[in-house]
This record gives C-alpha cells, structure tokens and sequence, in this order.
C-alpha cells in the first residue's frame, strides 16, 4: 500500500515520496485507518517504529482538511509536547519537511534554548509548535503561546514525560487547549497513569496497539551474561571487543558511573564518549556528533541523558546496569533494531540480580540467551581469525610493486618473525580483552532460571600438584596467577583446578592429561618473570585453606594449635 492509498493529504504524500517513503509502516497504517478518522488515540508504539510520520500525518490530515496547503501563519493550529529537547528538536526536523510541501511553518520551543528567539519566532506565526513541557508552559504563561487556536495536541512518549516528573505541567497544558481539540497521546507503554491521563484529557479514545506485544521486540536479539560486581566494567570491554559494533550505547545507573566507564574505555583504545545530565547543550551536541561522523563509536549514558536521544544505525544497547523495569527496558533496547534493522541487546547482571532480570524479561515478553561473558582467549582467537581473513582478502590481488615490498622485507629475515610483528602492530591498535576470574565463578554460582545452581565445573577429577615459588608475601591473588599459570603451562583455565596460597609458595591443581605438557612448557626460562619458578610437588594438602581459583574468596584458615604452659 501506498501513502496516498492509504490516504495522506497529497502535499504530504509527494514530501514522502522526495524523502524515499514508499509504503507505510504498521503504526502509520493504523492510526491512519478510515475508523479512527478525527477520533482521539491512545496508541502504543515502540521506538524507532515510525511514530513521528505517523502523527505527522494524522496532523496534517487534520489541519489542512482539503485545502492544498496552509494559510498565513498565526496562533498554532497544532502541538507536538515531547519530554526531551533532543526528541523535540528531531521531531520538529521531521515535520518541517513532511510539511514543507504544504508550505507548513514548524516552530520549536525547548529548555536550553534562547527563550526570547523561540518568543520572536512564536509572535511571527506557525501553523505547528513543537517542545518541552515546561518550555511551552513557561511560553503560555507569558502570553508568547497562545494555545486558544489548537485543534489537534500530541503527547509523544507520554509514559517517559510522566517519569521525569511533568504530569503537573502535561495537565496545565491539556487544560489550557480548547475542548474541541483533537488529543493523541503515543507512549510505548501503557502504564495505569497513562490510561487515567487519558480518561480525564481525551474524549472517548480510540487504543491502537500498533505494535503488539509479541512483535516489539521482534528485529531485537537478546543476550545475558552473568558477571562479579567488581568485574562489570571489565565485562564491558570484553562484550564490546567481541562484538566489535560500529555503534554501541552503553547504560549506566548514575552520571558517574558513565563518566568513570566512559573515562576507562577510552583509556583502552575504544573511541568512547560519555552524556549526562549536567552537560551543556553544546557538549550533549559534541557528542551526539562525534558518534554520528563515527569519531565516536561508543556512548555511555544515563537513562535521564539518553531519552529522547536520535541514534540511526545502532548496533548494539548494552545494559551495564540493569533497567529498572521493563518499561525502561523496552525504551532502552529500542534505540536498536529500528527500522527493520536487525539490532542485539546484551544485558550484565550481577548473581543476586539474575531473579530480577528473569521477572523483568518474562513481563516484557522477551526471550533470552544466557551466556558466559566472551573470554579473553576466544576474543584473541577472533582477531587472530579476522586477521587470517584480511590477510587472505589482500594478498588475492597484490600488486608488483606490493609483492617486491614483500620479498624485500622476507629478505634476511624468519617470515615467522615477520608474522609474529603484523600480529603485534594488530594487537597493539585494539584494546587488550581482559581476564575475568571472579566472573566464572559468578557464573558457576549463579542460580539458573529455574532456581536451581548451575553445575560448578570443580577441580579435575584426576589433577597432578604443582607449586609456585609466589605466596602471600607477594601478594599472590588468583586473579593474576590464573593468567599466569595458564599463559607459563600453555593450558587453558578448565585445566586448573585448586590454588592454595601459602606464605611464600602457591600449589596448585593442574588436570591429569594435561600435567605433563604443563610442567614441560612451565619450567622453560620466561623473559617476563625470570625469578619465578613453577615445578611439581608429590604429596597434595587439605583443601581447608585454599582460595577458589576463580572466586577471590578466603576460605577460613586452619586454626594453630595451641601450645599451653
């Protein structure tokens, strides 16, 4: 179907045409059914679904009537009340050039803005204002907005305006439009709240699910990871490693947990910005800029900072903290998958949180797939991959001049050598992915959606003992001996099992079929650490003092018998 089948006003239906529109999408289609003509709506819709054309169209189907365009601009005619300055500025975009065909005048009216240019701009006339609510209500109450000529209001994300706290200023504003108005209110849920702003603002309307339940999250995977609460910025770097998105919106509780993760990405290499609350509208700009050009491709943000936020293209939304409720989940997800795009969420949650997450997801209807965090050896592994694969893409057309480069650079030197450097200059240019102990035990412990434990992957069943000459006096800790016993044997950590620190030695547990290669590998002389030894021990001691490898955790020490006189 098209939109003039549908049946746009034709000024309208010839600026969709320009913009490359060529047929309606599901929630453009229902408010614009012939029933619900001049009916007020409560209409669902998720982000990123098309609602700003949607409305747009219903708007100025309902101001321009049959006339082919509007008239001399004056008191607007129409009001778009949206609950960021972000939003309404991408809104007001928008319908500027759906109406520009009809020679329609868009004025926007937003916190953060000269005040006295909006005024200015209201007493020359517009046929559509587009705001803030407590920049339009500050503009009514000084007579700049004269609200008596409406005859259509838009209340666009109706459940985020009455999160952030505007329900007193939306009714001052719902008062102050005549009563013949015709009223729509979006939200992409319908909370009670919601519903009861309806009953008593609109007249008999009309609830369109535009998109339903089972289909909001359609175009969305969605990923879980179990991880330690003291890991969860590092999980961060190694879920984006992984993935390597073009473009990722990373969630954070408080401004400063943005700013902190933010800070530590980009200390990493990764190109990342942060966005909150008590930036200047410039610096918001800068920022939503640099990730558009893709100066940027990561955006760490607060839920209060990121609504309303225009983001195309996005790959990825990354739950570093979990969403308050599954309202706030499906705002945060949508920014991805829009469009028809495929898009992918991943989730963290700390052991004691995976129950919240459960509820959370069952009540938004959305399926998930738990898995472990991306380990440092498999994202290794990946880039070693994708490098075999640029090699192999650029070697297929080599020109002669590249080829005696080549030859030139082979001259005299071990090609091994020469590969072991493009795998240096490669590894250098990207974040190092980190190691995660305290986040596989996380994951072992954490109860499973059915509440019961995950199976706890122990110790081998059949192990040989091995010491370190590293103990407590230099501070041995299982989060940097892991890596190191695993990166001096050439064995992976499923092959560990117990570590038993002691004062000036660790022993250890290595898997039977694994031992052998183990100690060979291990005693070789190690340029990094020339003073540490690793070698077998016969006999084995009691577990009753050992730290779990992956865990962190001090089991009770023996006590010392006491010696009385």
């Amino acid at each position: 179907m098209t939109f003039t089948e549908l049946g746009a006003h034709p000024a309208l239906a010839r600026a969709l045409e320009r913009r490359g529109y060529t047929e309606p999408t599901t929630v453009q289609e229902a408010v614009f059914t012939p029933a619900l003509r001049g009916r007020d709506l409560l209409v669902s819709s998720a982000t990123g679904s098309g609602k700003t054309v949607a409305y747009g169209l219903v708007l100025g189907g309902s101001l321009l009537g049959d006339a082919p365009a509007f008239g001399p601009a004056g008191a607007p005619a129409g009001l778009v009340v949206a609950p960021t300055r972000e939003l309404a500025m991408q809104v007001q975009r928008e319908l500027a050039w759906l109406l520009a065909e009809a020679e329609g005048r868009v004025v926007a009216c937003v916190g953060g803005m000269d005040a006295r240019r909006e005024a200015r701009a209201l007493s020359d006339g517009a046929h559509l204002v587009v705001g803030t609510p407590g920049r339009l209500l500050d503009h009514h109450r000084r007579g700049a907005l004269d609200l008596s000529e409406l005859r259509a209001l838009v209340l666009d994300e109706a459940d985020e305006m009455l999160d952030m706290g505007f329900r007193d200023e939306l009714e001052a504003i719902l008062a102050a439009a005549p009563e013949g108005r015709r009223t729509i209110l979006f939200s992409a849920t319908l909370p009670k709240p919601i519903v009861e702003l309806a009953r008593r603002y609109t007249s008999d309307p009309a609830r369109v699910a535009a998109t339903p339940a089972g289909e909001a999250h359609a175009d969305i995977t969605y990923r879980a990871h179990v991880v330690a609460p003291s890991e969860r910025e590092l999980a961060v770097v190694n879920v984006l490693r992984a993935l390597e998105p073009p473009r990722a919106l990373v969630f954070r509780a408080t401004r400063e947990a943005a700013h902190h993760t933010a800070s530590s990405l980009s200390e990493r290499g990764f190109a990342a910005v942060p966005i909150s609350g008590e930036l200047t509208q410039a610096e918001r700009n800068r920022a939503l800029v640099a990730l558009r050009d893709g100066r940027a491709r990561v955006l760490v943000a607060t839920d209060v900072a990121a609504r309303g936020l225009d983001l195309p293209g996005l790959d990825l939304v990354l739950h570093a903290d979990l969403p308050r409720d599954p309202a706030a989940l499906q705002h945060r997800s949508g920014r991805t998958g829009r469009a028809g795009r495929k898009g992918l969420a991943v989730l963290l949650a700390a052991p004691p949180e995976r129950y919240k997450l459960e509820r959370m997801l069952r009540d938004a209807g959305v399926r998930v797939e738990w898995a472990p965090v991306p380990a440092a050896e498999a994202i290794r592994a990946s880039d070693e991959a994708r490098l075999a694969g640029e090699v192999d893409a650029l070697s297929e057309d080599a020109t002669d001049d590249e080829r005696a480069a080549a030859a030139r650079l082979l001259s005299g030197r071990d090609p091994v050598l020469v590969a072991a450097a493009l795998v240096r200059s490669t590894r250098a240019r990207l974040p190092s992915p980190e190691d995660l102990p305290e986040t596989v035990h996380a994951a072992r412990q954490a109860p499973s959606p059915r509440g019961e434990r995950a199976p706890r992957r122990g110790p081998p069943a059949e192990v040989a003992w091995f010491r370190i000459n590293l103990g407590r006096e230099k501070k041995a800790d299982p989060k940097w001996l892991l890596p190191l016993l695993c990166r001096r044997g050439g064995v992976t950590r499923d092959e560990i099992g117990k570590i038993v620190i002691g004062a000036t030695e660790t022993r250890f547990e290595v898997a039977r079929a694994a031992a052998a290669r183990f100690g060979a590998t291990a005693r070789r002389p190690d340029p990094r650490a020339p003073g540490v030894r690793i070698e077998p021990v016969r006999e084995t001691r009691s577990p009753g003092e050992h730290r779990a490898h992956a865990g962190g955790e001090r089991a009770p020490r023996a006590r010392r018998p006491v010696t009385r006189t």
